[in-house]
């Protein structure tokens, strides 16, 4: 009997508990997006080599922005990529980052005249375009403004700008070329209006996920970056862009 415990003993310390994430995108190209029926994108890459390194399924699911941020904020061992991290969400999540980062941009048609010196003047056109859950949408309704015209679907908004159905529409500057390429547009009919805001973007994880994941996760990620993964991941969903370093 006390061979069998201590065998049984020794089997139980041999064994490492590992928790099992659920990871949750959007189409947000070329940041994350379908592929030939596989997420893909830059973002992706980057937490396909974590996943690698940590031992860990590749279970990444596509979902609404706001499905999947709903539920990183309600669910435990969530992780969300890639997030914007903004005052308003610092407390929200666990972090690691960045990532990358990018301008965020009031877009409108070329031609339509509309010309944008400050938000003030934002405020004052008839229609802007945001996404659900973007951080675009949670920045200007927090100034205040009352002229939003919110969707899902990143594409119905690049096809009612040029339509002239909105006046302007917040896009990156990272996203938007594959957005109007995806919406059957070009980039050509449209004109970047006003800079909002710079903003970075990182990987983040639900509260109550634990200290010691997020901290395996961020040794993973700043060993990519140590040892040159990062760079060449960057470099070829991402050429020109300069790598961020801290």
């Amino acid at each position: 009997m006390l061979i069998g415990i201590l065998a049984l003993a020794a089997g139980c310390a041999g064994t490492v508990k590992t928790t099992t994430l659920q990871l949750v995108t959007e189409d947000y190209p070329p940041i994350t997006f379908m592929r030939d029926g596989k997420v893909s994108g830059f973002a992706t890459e980057v937490v396909q080599e974590i996943l690698k390194r940590q031992n860990h399924p590749d279970n990444i699911r596509m979902m609404t922005w706001d499905d999947a941020y709903n539920l990183a904020l309600k669910k435990k061992n969530v992780v969300l990529f890639s997030t914007t991290r903004t005052d308003k969400r610092e407390l929200l999540f666990k972090w690691v980052g960045p990532i990358g980062s990018y301008h965020d941009i009031l877009y409108a048609k070329k031609g339509s005249g509309i010309e944008i010196n400050n938000l003030e003047d934002a405020q004052k056109v008839g229609k802007i375009g945001v996404v659900d859950g973007w951080f675009s949408n949670e920045f200007l309704t927090g100034l205040g403004f009352k002229n939003l015209i919110s969707t899902k679907w990143p594409t119905d908004n690049a096809r009612k700008l040029v339509e002239g159905k909105l006046d302007l529409c917040a896009f990156t500057d990272m996203t938007a070329p594959e957005i109007f390429k995806e919406a059957g547009l070009g980039m050509d009919e449209i004109i970047p209006a006003y800079v909002i805001k710079t903003y970075e973007f990182h990987i983040a994880f639900s509260r109550e996920t634990s200290d010691e994941i997020v901290n395996r996760w961020r040794k993973s990620f700043n060993d990519m970056k140590a040892d040159g993964t990062f760079d060449k991941i960057s470099a070829k969903w991402v050429p020109g862009t300069a790598p961020i370093t801290r």
